[in-house]
């Protein structure tokens, strides 16, 4: 019984220590986390170079319900060197129809500001949102390429100050952490997860200053290149198989020897996440072990990191209601469960300040939402082994 105790109040303290850790790495992670300045037009004049020709890119398959929102949204831009191009990925739904309504109603010195593609057949060997980028490559001017998601809103002021903190920064390449738009529990759930752990395990400050390609991170809602370092790490030809190519992509940058910025771009870009907790898990199950390269030895290590450091605290506290533990045992138990809500409701604050209110509260469930994760890369460890595949947007893919 004694060394039973001792283990515990052992383990338990490995445990409250290592949430420690990671709770002072997130600190200083808000405290670091580049903001960038609303741009002017004065400001971007007065700095040679900073006011570049810039191609938005938008690949649409199938984005009836946030087409016209999106575009709407890029064609508003007060940045006046600008070109949209929104490619029709062989889309089943109105898009394409949505587009060119658009088209046609703009007075004529504003038509040449957006143009609609039509896509090729999907070549074998290609995931199709690549290949739709990479057709969209094709046609774009721009001296900066902009690739944004069909079903993202951006704010009049997004163009101009992404090139100036481009400029300000120092980088050839800038992604931004997005306002996500979570409407049901399933999203509010697990969806904070994907920034809880960019967060609370990468140090953000050696994201911008450091070359190494593991120290990457990007989100496909706003992913801005410099031209001529998008031409030579390859582009999304490069990246062609890859479903996470926002991440292949930066990590290729930082190969070739440039510079990425990770920034928060919460007041620029706004994205719709999934209609459905059905839709949710199809997209996570098609992703999830692909962030972890595949390697099946990785992805059970984290689901047993993260089932020991925010599950297994909680349900010793809960124990203690039933079985005798000692003080020290339930203190550190205790103390890793608030250290992880903690962590989130300091994440909601910064990273999802609009949705504030649900997302705290929802914070106290988060060994649930860690569990729930879990599932998620379990099933996409099924997928993959099973070569099942996944249906997205109509289109079948092999794992």
């Amino acid at each position: 019984m004694i060394v039973a105790t001792m283990y515990l109040n052992t383990i338990s303290g490995i445990l409250f220590g290592t949430l420690l850790v990671l709770f002072i790495n997130l600190l200083h992670n808000l405290l670091v986390f580049d903001r960038l300045k609303s741009a002017t037009r004065e400001g971007l004049q007065s700095k040679p170079g900073t006011c570049p020709m810039v191609s938005i890119l938008v690949p649409a398959r199938n984005e009836a319900d946030h087409i016209e929102e999106c575009v709407r949204s890029l064609i508003g831009q007060r940045y006046e060197k600008l070109e949209v191009l929104v490619l029709d990925d062989q889309s089943t739904d109105e898009t394409p129809t949505i587009v060119q309504q658009m088209i046609d109603e703009l007075p004529p010195e504003q038509k040449s500001r957006l143009h609609l593609l039509h896509g090729e057949t999907l070549p074998d060997g290609w995931i199709g949102k690549n290949f739709a980028c990479y057709q969209l490559t094709l046609y774009a001017q721009g001296d900066y390429l902009l690739f944004t998601d069909a079903d993202s809103v951006h704010a009049p002021q997004m163009v101009s100050t992404v090139i100036q903190g481009l400029y300000d920064l120092g980088v050839q390449f800038l992604t931004a952490h997005p306002h996500y738009i979570l409407r049901g529990i399933g999203e509010r759930l697990t969806i904070p997860l994907l920034y809880f752990k960019i967060f609370t395990l990468l140090p953000l400050v050696l994201v911008r200053h450091r070359p190494e390609p593991i120290l990457a991170v990007a989100n496909g809602p706003l992913l801005c290149f410099q031209r001529s370092v998008y031409e030579e790490i390859g582009g999304h030809k490069a990246v062609k198989t890859s479903i996470l190519e926002d991440n292949s992509l930066a990590r290729r940058v930082k190969a070739a020897g440039y510079r990425m910025g990770y920034v928060d771009g919460q007041d620029l870009v706004s994205c719709y996440m999934y209609d459905s907790f059905a839709e949710l898990w199809a997209a996570f199950s098609r992703t999830f072990f692909a962030f972890y390269n595949y390697s099946l030895l990785a992805a059970l290590a984290i689901i047993i990191l993260d089932v020991t450091l925010f599950v297994v605290p909680p349900l010793l506290a809960l124990a203690s209601l039933f079985v005798p533990l000692a003080p020290v045992t339930l203190l550190f138990s205790l103390g890793s469960y608030t250290l992880a809500v903690l962590m989130r409701i300091l994440l909601t604050l910064t990273c999802a300040r609009s949705q504030s209110v649900p997302l705290m509260l929802l914070s106290l469930l988060h060994p649930i939402s860690i569990l729930l994760e879990c599932l998620f890369l379990l099933n996409s460890i099924r997928w993959h082994y099973r070569k099942k595949g996944a249906m997205w947007k109509g289109r079948y893919y092999l794992q």
